[in-house]
């Protein structure tokens, strides 16, 4: 092995349950994308820097996917946790029979499961948009691959 630090999945999605997914910096993918609509390509030098500048882009997005899932799913398990807790300890006052609809339904109203449950629907939201431009910055890669391959074909 070399001297090279090595880098593991926890250095690339975090070791902390929940990632702060609002704050994740989308400039430099937004650039490219709004950039796809206007860019001109006139050589092959600047399809194939095009072509890297799509690939990093799908790289920072992976990696946000990556934290997006860690998220949803430790959100996901956190609420079902906290439901279950209180389904669990719910009673109805007066020596009264609590049925398992009520615990569940308890389970369900409990303030604490209703912030994280619009928590997750946050994640879900940010983890589909990034999911779709990640599609979208690499059919960009492709695209410019192929006009980087066209290009080289008629340089004599």
């Amino acid at each position: 092995m070399t001297d090279e630090q090595q880098i593991t999945v926890a250095d690339i999605i975090g070791t902390s349950d929940e990632d702060q997914f609002m704050e994740f910096n989308l400039t430099e993918v937004q650039v490219l994308v709004s950039n796809l609509q206007s860019l001109g390509v006139d050589d092959v030098t600047q399809a194939e820097n095009l072509q890297q500048q799509a690939l990093r882009c799908a790289d920072i997005l992976a990696e946000y996917i990556g934290k997006l899932i860690k998220t949803v799913a430790f959100l996901e398990a956190k609420a079902n946790s906290k439901k279950n807790s209180v389904a669990l300890r719910y009673e109805v006052s007066g020596g009264v029979k609590t049925s398992i609809e009520l615990k569940k339904m308890a389970g369900e109203a409990d303030p604490e499961v209703e912030d994280l449950q619009l928590k997750i629907a946050k994640a879900k939201g940010a983890k589909a948009v990034i999911e779709k431009k990640y599609d979208i910055v690499i059919k960009a890669h492709h695209h410019y691959k192929d006009m980087a391959a066209g290009m080289r074909k008629t340089i004599v």
